[in-house]
């Protein structure tokens, strides 16, 4: 039974995500908010909804473990099973921008958030409020940097309008149509939300009876099961941006996705309840770190990623996997 609550508390987190990650960017827009901010907020927000919803109902239930094995399990899929994938489907060329200062700067959090969680045993309060100082720092950086990205007219149906002549309907007309798609939006837009933490809830609850009924760590099922499970929207993202030959929004989704979910999630889940370190992730966190310098050397040298090392960065996930499994058999 708990494993069919599990099964339905993904999907309703997974489904949830997508249909926010419409909705907002549908209103952003509707805002005047550029592609460019909508891009790199809304849609790496959207993607990381999974994980915040595990993210804070754990820190609420003391079950936090779970998120820390989450959050750690995420940046792994997305940096080798996500961008592997993608790059075998489409070499993966990499922006000077992604190479200078986004990998860089995810790197960085990556160390800083290595040091927290050895320096005595907890990602504490503190540590959380740190991170979310962080996260407040990189919008603000993500924010500036998007003076000149350029604003997208919509018309009355929600569609582009790339005339600006608003179908050529009367100014009323088009006003109370934007007035009630806008509404309709924002109802979505809360039944999503609504949907993610029920499902978020569920998620946890079961996971964690999960792993006590196999004698696992709630950690365990957060760096395997549920972290495979609330990466699915990123997966999807990359999937369908590398078939229409969009390396941008790959590696964007995958480095915007991974530091969100350090600063934001990591942050506010330890600041609701500080979470224990587990020893044990040495070796996770140490995978994770060296695939991100792996993948930081070969887009600074070859200013690509190639299949190749695609092929090499998914045999390396499930390489990973495998052992995880293996040693608690």
């Amino acid at each position: 039974m708990q494993y069919l609550i599990l099964i339905l508390g993904l999907v309703m987190i997974v489904k949830s995500a997508d249909v926010l990650i419409d909705s907002t960017s549908k209103i952003a827009k509707r805002y005047g908010v550029s592609s460019f901010v909508i891009g790199i907020t809304v849609i790496a927000f959207g993607t990381s909804a999974p994980e915040l919803a595990v993210g804070i109902v754990s820190g609420i239930t003391h079950t936090n473990q779970l998120a820390l094995g989450n959050i750690i399990g995420s940046s792994l899929s997305n940096i080798a099973l996500i961008v592997g994938i993608a790059a075998i489907i489409m070499p993966l060329r990499a922006r000077d921008s992604v190479i200078r200062r986004e990998i860089p700067m995810l790197i960085g959090i990556q160390v800083i958030l290595i040091i927290m969680l050895f320096d005595n045993g907890w990602l504490s309060r503190i540590n959380g409020a740190i991170l979310l100082f962080g996260f407040a720092g990189f919008m603000f950086y993500i924010i500036k940097g998007s003076k000149d990205s350029i604003k997208i007219e919509f018309d009355a149906e929600g569609d582009i309008d790339t005339d600006a002549d608003g179908n050529q309907l009367s100014q009323e007309i088009v006003d109370t149509a934007k007035k009630q798609k806008s509404i309709k939006l924002w109802c979505f837009s809360a039944v999503s939300l609504a949907g993610l933490f029920i499902g978020g809830r569920l998620t946890v609850d079961s996971s964690v009876s999960i792993a006590q009924s196999l004698g696992l760590s709630e950690t365990l099922i957060g760096l395997t099961v549920v972290a495979i499970a609330t990466t699915m929207p990123e997966l999807i993202t990359s999937i369908v941006a590398a078939t229409k030959k969009e390396p941008d929004i790959v590696l964007g989704n995958c480095i915007g996705s991974s530091i969100f979910n350090i600063l934001l999630v990591l942050g506010i889940s330890s600041v609701i309840s500080p979470i224990p370190t587990d020893i044990s992730l040495w070796l996770d966190v140490s995978i994770m770190l060296g695939l991100t310098i792996f993948v930081f050397i070969i887009t600074r040298v070859k200013r690509i990623i190639p299949r190749g090392v695609g092929i090499f960065l998914l045999i390396a996930y499930i390489s990973y996997l495998v052992y995880k499994v293996n040693t608690v058999l």
